[in-house]
């Protein structure tokens, strides 16, 4: 006869990027020991895997973990940390301005009001001349990695990310899906805008949404109050 397994509940969260419902478990001690065996490999793509495969594990309704955006796989795992572990984190902040030993606060972040914040006037839509434009997908957390890691300089960068972060060029008469075109036909359509209208399509990544948390703490040495803010997985684990 079997053991007795024990049963988990089951909760529900928005995905941020699409406003879709996704249900989940926490995650259990398998899980917890492969995210600590991760951890302690200090190499980050072992870590995104992991968390990658965590949430797969967890998922109790159908989620491309893959193709999420890069702030949608952070704020789902925040949310499952908290109902998994615990629903807070202890963070240590130093002074900006003392250098004694002891100018370090400690304070309590609830992962349960972490929030992904959109600009004001963020859009994935963009008019660049005429009736012709692109709508933009998110980048992926992968997608992030891959160019971090990449040794070409910041412009081919640039070019890169943009490029895999096209969903579909439009005009008044037609949709061109980038995924049917190649590379170098992207490149050259990228190439023949104006740096003003190229300008529009960097404004979606320095708007992008990012799960970001505003904190205020105050030194214990010389009282001075500290307004920041954590923004990111790195953050908060």
């Amino acid at each position: 006869m079997g053991l007795p397994i024990n049963p988990t509940a089951v909760y529900t969260l928005k995905v941020p990027s699409t406003q879709k419902e996704w249900k989940y478990r926490p995650f259990l001690v398998k899980e917890e020991k492969s995210l600590l065996i991760a951890q302690q490999s200090e190499d980050p793509q072992v870590m995104l895997d992991t968390i990658k495969a965590v949430i797969k594990s967890c998922s109790k309704t159908e989620l491309d973990v893959d193709s999420l955006a890069s702030f949608d796989v952070e704020y789902i795992f925040t949310q499952l940390r908290s109902i998994s572990v615990g629903e807070t984190v202890e963070l240590m902040f130093r002074c900006d301005d003392c250098e004694d030993d002891n100018a370090i606060a400690s304070i309590q972040v609830d992962l349960r009001k972490m929030q992904v914040k959109i600009p004001e006037g963020h859009t994935k839509q963009i008019g660049l001349f005429d009736d012709v434009g692109m709508m933009m997908k998110y980048p992926t957390i992968d997608t992030i990695k891959k160019i971090e890691s990449s040794e070409e300089s910041d412009v081919d960068q640039t070019f890169d990310i943009v490029t895999d972060c096209i969903d579909y060029i439009y005009d008044s008469e037609q949709i061109y899906p980038a995924k049917e075109q190649s590379q170098e036909e992207l490149a050259e359509f990228l190439n023949n805008l104006t740096s003003a209208q190229f300008d529009k399509i960097q404004s979606f990544f320095r708007t992008m949404p990012s799960l970001r948390q505003d904190i205020t703490y105050t030194c214990p040495v010389c009282k001075k109050v500290h307004n920041k803010y954590l923004e990111g997985l790195s953050s908060f684990f």
